[in-house]
């Protein structure tokens, strides 16, 4: 945080906190996002939830640190949500992240309706249109859990906008995403026979204290 504070002096962000107010600045940036940023979602393997995976959206900008004021001018712009980091495989770039699907449709979609759709190439109407329908389900569906169908239907519109994700190939295939999703079956089982296997050694243990008072 030290190193992002000497790239970005106050006066930069006096500048900047003008500079993102105007419409003509949030274009241009609308500009920028074609050839550096990512709407992505990850598919993230979390064995506590239920069907083993969770979705977790994300919008992104790379920047080599000469250009640290345009993703400061894209967290000023989210109300100062999201972080910048710098990129773990580069010395001299640095990455804005904005995560989580509130985030995702209070902040980043409108910006990308109203400054970037109508210009982009990359994100055809129907290509945005599709990730919007991927987060208002993630949204409708935040307080409960997803039916196992739904879900892999669910992740193989994902994996149709992002295959390989922002310039790196994804850690699963889809089919091993579905094939994690199916184990949930299995899962369940085992827990149930572990379960008999508890209660069968709390009776026992039970029937023997029984057997002692007797004798």
């Amino acid at each position: 945080m030290e190193e992002l504070k000497t790239l970005i002096d106050l006066n930069q962000q006096e500048r900047l906190n003008k500079f993102v107010k105007q419409d003509k600045y949030k274009y241009w940036l609308g500009g920028f996002i074609e050839g550096e940023g990512a709407l992505v979602v990850s598919i993230v393997r979390n064995d506590k939830v239920k069907n083993r995976v969770r979705l977790q959206p994300e919008f992104n900008v790379v920047q080599h640190e000469n250009g640290i004021n345009i993703l400061y001018s894209f967290k000023i712009i989210f109300d100062n949500l999201g972080s910048i980091n710098k990129k773990s495989s580069s010395e001299k770039v640095w990455v804005y992240s904005i995560k989580g699907v509130q985030n995702i449709k209070n902040y980043v979609l409108p910006f990308f309706e109203k400054y970037v759709i109508e210009y982009s190439s990359k994100y055809r109407c129907n290509i945005f249109e599709e990730y919007c329908k991927i987060i208002n389900t993630l949204d409708s569906n935040r307080n409960k859990a997803f039916d196992k169908n739904q879900l892999i239907e669910l992740i193989k519109l994902v994996y149709t906008l992002n295959p390989e994700g922002k310039g790196k190939k994804r850690k699963r295939t889809l089919n091993e995403v579905i094939s994690i999703i199916n184990q949930d079956n299995v899962y369940t089982f085992n827990k149930f026979i572990l379960s008999l296997i508890n209660l069968f050694f709390i009776l026992r243990d039970y029937m023997l204290n029984i057997l002692s008072m007797n004798v």
